[in-house]
């Protein structure tokens, strides 16, 4: 790596923006192609009530090509996040010699990680106790990590050492969201309200985003003066 300024070398920024281009193309694809070509089964369901939007887990669960452009995508962006953890904690010891609390942070995020794969890699429909196994992974540590490094950012503990104030803001909409995702499947499933199903998928497509879109904030402060060289 190399300081920026170098001519002949790569911002590692880019592999970030990679990252999250991947994983936004992948879900505005997969819920594309499934309102285009699977709107009417995709929200009908054991209710039998109106919903005007899809699951998104039942859109990169139970229909193709939509499966495997997800895999593909936010396979792809896994590669990407697992350097961010690098970079995270390379620039965390900056600010705290413990190791052990730093390693500890570190494997929090690779768990993190790890779930979302198995949630991608396994569609509920074909090993539903894997990918259930996953979702958990992914949304308890995400959950819990987002709320640690949104402090971490909002005192200036990370990357550049830059203050971010409004990083806060990021665990409070991720948890209300999680409950309101949480709370309108339970209502769907066993009252069957119309409308609520598609209130869960809107929801879950909201998660997915503030995921993305935080830690790619994370990554621009980590990142932003590092270069790959291309010699």
């Amino acid at each position: 790596m190399k300081s920026e300024g170098d001519m002949s070398s790569i911002p590692l920024i880019t592999l970030s923006s990679i990252s999250v281009h991947c994983s936004t193309l992948a879900a505005l694809l997969c819920y594309g192609i499934t309102i285009v070509n699977e709107y009417k089964d995709a929200t009908d369901t054991h209710c039998d009530v109106w919903n005007i939007l899809p699951s998104f887990s039942s859109t990169i669960g139970n229909y193709t090509p939509q499966r495997y452009i997800w895999r593909l995508l936010v396979g792809l962006s896994c590669i990407t996040r697992l350097f961010s953890v690098w970079m995270f904690a390379h620039n965390l010891r900056r600010f705290n010699k413990r190791a052990a609390i730093v390693n500890v942070l570190s494997w929090m995020r690779v768990i993190e990680i790890a779930g979302l794969f198995l949630l991608t890699m396994f569609a509920s429909t074909e090993i539903f106790e894997i990918h259930a196994f996953g979702f958990c992974l992914f949304f308890l540590f995400s959950t819990v990590n987002i709320f640690i490094v949104s402090q971490l950012m909002k005192h200036g503990i990370t990357g550049s050492g830059e203050v971010s104030p409004r990083a806060s803001l990021y665990p409070t909409i991720y948890l209300f969201t999680f409950i309101g995702c949480f709370i309108s499947y339970i209502i769907h499933d066993n009252y069957c309200w119309p409308g609520v199903y598609s209130i869960f998928g809107l929801l879950e497509l909201i998660m997915i985003f503030i995921n993305i879109f935080f830690w790619f904030q994370n990554d621009s402060l980590n990142w932003r003066f590092y270069t790959i060289s291309i010699e």
